[in-house]
Order: structure tokens, then sequence, then C-alpha cells
């Protein structure tokens, strides 16, 4: 009894050996089922995402560098700029050696207030030269005047004299009146006729002279001044120097402050070229910026997937520097040609060996949402544009 009992003993456990292999078999068969699920899912939403999506991973932040120059040449008194400042529109970014050039602006200054004087000088001529002008014409003419009136007092006399002398010569012929009173008659009426004579020349030259006067020439009082005229066209002259002189003014001054290099735009120093002290040329760059909000991203997508690429597509952005932040973008511009053909060094084929390289085109994808402000430009980030 003893022994049967100690040999079924052990055939107890192995039924719950069983079920205890059966179910890690069950759990290994599950585990497979789900990772083989799981991969089928991740399989399918990698192919769907391919099909859907086009992914570049050569693209980088690109914005407006703006190289800001000096116009002039010469020798940088300040200048103080680092890389990252921010600069505002119009903010001093260097200022150049200008005493030479503020002596010349003083010497053009004394130059266009001496033709200013100058002008206003012949001004008051002109307008005394046409007071002596009038005065002398209203004199010579009141000359004239007197000299036809005279002409006139003399015709009188000479008409009166001349009667006078006929009626005293037929008198004479009758034995009414003397030879003495004959004579004395004819004698008057000589004196009458040369003065009448000389009534009509004095007319002559009162009006020659009044013909002179309104060319400046005065018969009596001589004119201090030019005529009024030869002044004004020399005021015209004077006027032109001056505007000369204040051209040339203007242009010394836009000089002078082309000497104070400013900011173009509102931005940040992205690169400096010059020292305090050192000499510059025209169009030498002193430092390069950029506007911080005028950012976008440049792809280089393969050729081979151009064609589903149109503009206003959407892009998931992925910036390399930040990978915990979110930017959204879309497709602004695709470009039509590619980037080998803008190679400083082309690679021609002469040997008839080709090897056929895939080529890739810009896309130019606009940042609508993400911190612009942050992203600098040659940063790497990588782009995911859906073509759905």
């Amino acid at each position: 009894m003893t022994d049967s009992t100690t040999q079924t003993q052990p055939e107890h456990p192995q039924p719950k050996a069983i079920r205890y292999v059966s179910r890690r078999r069950l759990l290994k068969w599950l585990v497979l089922i789900i990772i083989a699920v799981a991969l089928v899912v991740l399989i399918g939403r990698w192919v769907h995402h391919q099909q859907t999506h086009v992914a570049g991973d050569d693209a980088r932040i690109v914005t407006h560098e703006v190289t800001v120059s000096s116009r002039l040449p010469g020798r940088v008194t300040e200048f103080s700029r680092i890389v990252g400042d921010h600069l505002s529109q119009q903010d001093v970014v260097a200022r150049l050696y200008d005493r030479p050039a503020a002596l010349q602006l003083e010497q053009l200054q004394a130059r266009v207030d001496r033709a200013q004087a100058q002008v206003a000088l012949e001004q008051q001529q002109v307008i005394l030269a046409s007071n002596q002008l009038s005065g002398g014409i209203e004199e010579t003419a009141g000359q004239l005047q007197a000299g036809l009136s005279a002409v006139t007092a003399a015709k009188a006399a000479l008409d009166q004299a001349r009667k006078t002398y006929e009626r005293s010569e037929r008198l004479f012929k009758s034995g009414q009146v003397s030879g003495q009173k004959k004579d004395d008659d004819y004698y008057t009426y000589e004196v009458a006729k040369a003065d009448y004579q000389h009534a009509q020349r004095q007319v002559n030259v009162d009006r020659s002279a009044l013909a002179n006067a309104y060319n400046g020439m005065m018969a009596g009082t001589a004119m201090t001044l030019p005529k009024p005229d030869l002044i004004r066209a020399q005021l015209d002259v004077t006027r032109q120097s001056l505007n000369e002189a204040k051209a040339a003014l203007k242009q010394q001054q836009l000089e002078i402050s082309d000497r104070v290099v400013q900011s173009p735009i509102d931005g940040l120093v992205d690169k400096t070229f010059v020292e305090s002290g050192e000499y510059v040329s025209p169009g030498q760059p002193l430092l390069m910026m950029h506007t911080p909000d005028n950012v976008w991203v440049e792809a280089n997508i393969k050729e081979t997937k151009i064609h589903n690429l149109h503009p206003g597509q959407p892009v998931e952005i992925s910036v390399d520097a930040y990978p915990d932040e979110s930017f959204t973008g879309h497709v602004q511009v695709i470009g039509q040609a590619a980037t080998s053909q803008f190679a400083l060094l082309p690679n021609p084929n002469p040997s008839g060996n080709f090897t056929k390289i895939t080529q890739r085109i810009p896309v130019r994808i606009l940042i609508d949402h993400g911190p612009k402000a942050r992203l600098s430009p040659g940063m790497m980030v990588v782009v995911d544009i859906d073509i759905r």
C-alpha cells in the first residue's frame, strides 16, 4: 500500500506543468503577433507616409544677408559693432574721418553767402539804376518840351517880325516911314529868323538827348550805374552762380553725411570685417546683417520627387538646433533650375565617361508658425512636405 501511494504521488503535478508551458507558449505567440502587427502597422504607416509626403534633409535656414559698406574712402574713426548687436534703421554703424570735408563745407557755405550778397547788391543796383534812368528821361523830356515851346514862340515872333517888316517896306515905298524904320524892322526880322532856327536846332538836340537818355547816356548829370537791363543780365548770371554754389554745397553736405555709415534695416549683426582705425575703400564691406523675422527655408529636393510638389502645400519643419520646437510652413516657390547649374566649378564630361547623379531642385518654404526670431541663417533643418 505504501509503495503504491509513493508511486502515484508524482502523477499529480504534471498537468500543472503542461498548463504552465502552454501559457508561456501562448504568451510568446501573443507577443510575437503583437510585434508583427505593430511592425505591419509601422511599415504600413511608413509606406503611407512615403506615398503622401516628400521629405528632405538637405535644407537650411536662409535670409537676405545685407552687406553694409561705405560709399566713400577714408579712415574709420568709430566702429564698435560686434556680432549679435541689434541695429535699428538709421543707427550709426561707423564714422569716417571728415575734417577736410568739413573745412571744404565751410568754404562752400562762404561762397553761397557771397553769391547771395552779390544778388542782393545787384537787385538794389537795378532799383537805383531804374530810378536814375527814369529821372534822366523825365529831365530830358522836359527839356525837349521846353524846346518845342521855344520853337513855337520863336515861330510866332518870326511871323510877327516878318509881317512888320513887310508892312514897313510897303510904307517906305509910299513914303510914309523912314528908311531907318524899315532897316530896324528888317534886322528884327532877321534876328527872329535866327532865333527860330536856333530853337529848331535845339529841339533836334533835345530829341537826340532823349533818345540817348533811354540808353542811359545823359546830357546833363551822368548815370553812376550802367543801364538797368545790363544790371538785370548781370543779376541773372549771378543767380546762376548762386545756384551752382548751392549745388556744390549740397553735394558736400551729402559727402559729409555719407561719412557717417548708417544701418539700412532693422536687424542683427552677423559678421564684422573692419576695426576702428582701418582705412576702407568705396564699397568695402563693414559688416553683414539680417532681419530676424525675414527668414525662410531653402530645401534641395530630389528631381525625381519634384513633380509631386506645388506651391501652397503644408510643410512640417524640424530644426536640428531646436528639436523640441515645432515649426510649420508651406511651399512658396519651386526653383526652375538644378543647383548644379550654379556651381562655381562645372562638371564637364569630355572623356565620355558618364555617371548619372540625381540632381536637386531648390524649393523655397515660407515659415508660418514657430519662433522665427530664434532661427539663424545656415541652420540645418529637415522638411516633410505633405503632397496629398
